[in-house]
């Protein structure tokens, strides 16, 4: 029997029971249809010019519809409102974090305009008004609400399913243009880890993936011959940088998990039997 199925808990039964329901709640795509001429702010409805964008060319991974609505709110006062709406949780949160446009609940100020911004789910708002009129943040989050699926602020449930001992704060991303330096084909949640000198990191794919994909993702990696510990058929070995070493796989079922630091082989492969018992065993 192969070795690295003997360290993953027993929930074989269990996961397949999962399977269903993941194929369905973790891709969490926007598609409820939204009457926006009826949303309204503090009880004031949007104005007739709506834009509604199917096609936004704003290069933007994972984009399906950017919507505009002002309000008038008060005498030479009108909230506008862009809404951005992405293929799901994952890549609006990636957005969110790494486009260098947002600044959680601190307000921006661009030009003589203040900007806020609240995501939801797989939903961004931007609310950008009048500099000199301070809109209540609850007000804001209020609108929000209206919204299918409104989950404020945080990281996803998924990032539970890491480890917890030895956590960086700070150093938790979200990856979906590339993963550990090549092309990714799924996107990832990632976390680093230190404990005195030792450093690495680990990684869960948001999803479950297709083993084609895996096995595109795996192909630009640079593969090596582990030394000192008995080699997995099913994982990949591979080195990351300079004395960086790291193992992937693709568990029964389709999530991917790997882990990769300035670790020896045996170090780093305990740690990687560690991360896939967790997020195997995991219900998201």
């Amino acid at each position: 029997m192969n070795r690295f199925f003997s360290v993953l808990p027993k929930f074989v039964c269990a996961g397949a029971c999962f399977v269903a329901f993941m194929l369905c709640a973790c891709e969490q795509k926007v598609e409820e249809i939204v009457d926006y001429t009826l949303v309204c702010y503090n009880d004031v409805w949007p104005m007739d010019e709506i834009r509604i964008d199917e096609n936004p060319n704003d290069d933007i991974k994972a984009l399906v519809r950017r919507i505009d609505l002002r309000y008038p709110v008060m005498l030479g006062d009108t909230l506008d409102v862009t809404i951005l709406e992405f293929k799901s949780d994952v890549y609006a949160l990636d957005y969110y974090m790494n486009s260098g446009r947002f600044q959680g609940i601190v307000p921006i100020l661009r030009g003589s305009f203040l900007e806020q911004s609240i995501r939801s789910a797989a939903r961004i708002f931007i609310f950008k008004h009048d500099s000199f009129r301070r809109y209540e943040r609850s007000d804001l989050e209020t609108y929000v609400h209206q919204f299918p699926n409104a989950r404020h602020g945080g990281f996803p449930q998924e990032f539970l399913s890491l480890p917890f001992e030895h956590r960086e704060p700070g150093h938790t991303s979200i990856q979906t243009k590339y993963f550990i330096g090549v092309k990714a084909y799924f996107p990832v949640l990632a976390q680093s880890y230190r404990d005195a000198d030792l450093q690495w990191n680990v990684a869960r794919s948001w999803d479950l993936v297709e083993e084609n994909d895996f096995i595109a993702w795996g192909r630009q990696l640079s593969i090596v011959q582990p030394k000192g510990i008995y080699r997995e058929t099913s994982t990949l070995y591979f080195n990351a940088g300079e004395g960086v070493n790291g193992m992937a796989t693709r568990l029964p079922g389709g999530r991917v998990v790997a882990v990769w630091g300035y670790l020896d082989w045996t170090d780093l492969e305990r740690k990687f039997f560690t991360a896939s018992d967790r997020i195997y065993g995991a219900r998201y």
